[in-house]
Parts: C-alpha cells; sequence; structure tokens
C-alpha cells in the first residue's frame, strides 16, 4: 500500500523518564519510553487532541479531554458505556463536532473556535471509521460498496476504483469475495469488508468504534488481528474502542481509560493493566474479564 510522506511532527512537551507516573485531576498518566522513528514514523505525533468538551442537553460527555496519537501505533480505548469513548472517536472523525477544544491531525488544526476549518477538507480523507454495524449496503456487492465513495468524492474512476478494491480487499484476505453481496458473508466476513472500504481513501487513521462486540470470539480474534497486520505492514495508526483486554494487553501501544467523561489513565499495556493504582480501572478490567 502507498503512502503520503510524513509532515513535520507537531511540538511535544519536555520528555519525562520511563514510565514516570503523574497524578493530575486524579488520573494516571504513564508515559511511553521514548521511541527511535522507524519506517512509519514511530514516535511522531499523528492526532493532537486538546481540551475536548462536549454535552448533550445537561449531560457532560467529553470533559476537558486531552488526547495523543503517535503515527503507526495502536491505541485501546476502554471504559463504560457513555464514558466518553466513541464521541472522542466521532470528534476525531468530523461526524462530531465538541462544543469547546482543538483537534490537530498531521499537523493541520482541523477544528478550533468551535467549528472545523478549511484545513478538514484536505485531510478528512486521511482519516478512515469502521462501525460496529458495518453500514454494508446490501443490494450492492463487495466491489460496488468499496468504490462508491472515492468515485463520489474523489472522481476515482472504474479501473483504479476496481484495482484500489482489490488491494484493499486482499489486506484484510476477502479478494475472493469481490463479487460477493453482503448478506452471503458472515458478521466476521462483513466487518473486514468494512475496514476495506476505509483503507480506499489510503487513511493514515483507522478509528474503530466496538467493531468486534456482535461478533464470537474466534472471529473477533480475525478482525483484530487485521488490524494487527495494517500497523505493522502498512503503518496506519489504530484506534480501537473495545472490551477485549487480551487484544488490548498483547497488541495495543498505549491504553486508554475512559471514566465519566475524562481520560483516567493514559498508559502502556504493562503499565495500564499490571502496575496502575487506579481503582476505577481496576474495577472495569474484573469485571470485563469476568
Amino acid at each position: 500500500m502507498s503512502h503520503s510522506a510524513l509532515t513535520p511532527q507537531l511540538p511535544t512537551s519536555p520528555a519525562r523518564k520511563d514510565n514516570e507516573v503523574s497524578e493530575q485531576k486524579g488520573s494516571t498518566q504513564v508515559t511511553a519510553p521514548q521511541q527511535t522513528p522507524g519506517q512509519f514514523g514511530a514516535g511522531q505525533v499523528l492526532v493532537e487532541a486538546r481540551g475536548l468538551q462536549k454535552s448533550f442537553g445537561i449531560r457532560k460527555i467529553l470533559r476537558n479531554v486531552d488526547f495523543t496519537m503517535n503515527k503507526g501505533d495502536i491505541t485501546v480505548i476502554i471504559g463504560k458505556s457513555g464514558s466518553g469513548k466513541s464521541t472522542l472517536l466521532r470528534a476525531l472523525a468530523g461526524l462530531t463536532d465538541p462544543d469547546e477544544g482543538e483537534i490537530v491531525v498531521d499537523g493541520h488544526t482541523v477544528f478550533a473556535e468551535q467549528k472545523r476549518t478549511k484545513e478538514w477538507e484536505n485531510i478528512r480523507s486521511e482519516v478512515g471509521m469502521v462501525f460496529q454495524t458495518y453500514t454494508l449496503w446490501p443490494h450492492m456487492n463487495v466491489l460496488d460498496n468499496l468504490v462508491l465513495a472515492p468515485r463520489k468524492t474523489r472522481g476515482v474512476g472504474a479501473a483504479e476504483g476496481r484495482d484500489r478494491a482489490e488491494a484493499a480487499l486482499a489486506e484484510v484476505g476477502m479478494a475472493h469475495h469481490i463479487l460477493s453481496r453482503p448478506t452471503q458473508l458472515s458478521g466476521g466476513e462483513r466487518q473486514r469488508v468494512a475496514i476495506a472500504r476505509a483503507l480506499m481513501m489510503k487513511p493514515k487513521l483507522l478509528l474503530c468504534d466496538e467493531i468486534t462486540s456482535a461478533l464470537d470470539p474466534p472471529v473477533a480474534a480475525e478482525v483484530l488481528d487485521v488490524l494487527r497486520r495494517l500497523k505493522e505492514e502498512d503503518g496506519i495508526a489504530v484506534a480501537l474502542v473495545t472490551h477485549d483486554m487480551a487484544f488490548a494487553s498483547k497488541a495495543a501501544d498505549r491504553v486508554v481509560f475512559f471514566h465519566e467523561g475524562e481520560i483516567a489513565v493514559n498508559a502502556t499495556p504493562e503499565a495500564a493493566f499490571d502496575n496502575c493504582d487506579n481503582e476505577d480501572l481496576k474495577k472495569f478490567v474484573d469485571a470485563v474479564r469476568f
């Protein structure tokens, strides 16, 4: 898969010692070990959200959230329902506008002063999103589902569209289903097609909201393995809302725990699951595991 050149990294705060823990507003922030930029720009900031706030009616969903993702990282986002996880993803994807705050993607400010900026139109194709419900058109075959958005938004022709579709489906192990209809596919196969559709726009960031929650564990494991390969082979950054703690502990670069609209823990998997003293996180993990 081809990738555009990386832009200069955003300014970051002064480095602290590896695995340093700081207590701020009751949250645990554990810094990642220093990384050396590699094939896919490890350690370079791709997404930075600052001071995000969002309310629905009188209910505050995001409370002054700061969130950062590096290029080529997998960030697993966990927390109870209604804690703000999905709202954050929708804000990053441009589907929900925060009430306050700023969002920067790959060096471009895409949300500021309570509105999307002109930069968002230039960068939005680099942000893909996959939902729990697949959202595939049942009357179209897989190929037509995949080429629809590139054709409508980028004027991609039939030949290029098919080439992109074949490449995207090969990435997720679904090349042999290019002419199948969604109704002929299993749940796991449809979810992999939904991932392939997001890949059609050649994103740098893939946002996945509970995409395995309706799948049996073996099928969910296959879908999550696709995300791991996309990170390792193509350098695509993945932000994944999931309750799969095994995947989080094995594949994530960072684990972010939301609690009542705030990021209570942001740490490496080892620090989050083995060395964290946050009681809310411990209770959540115990409830999910058992």
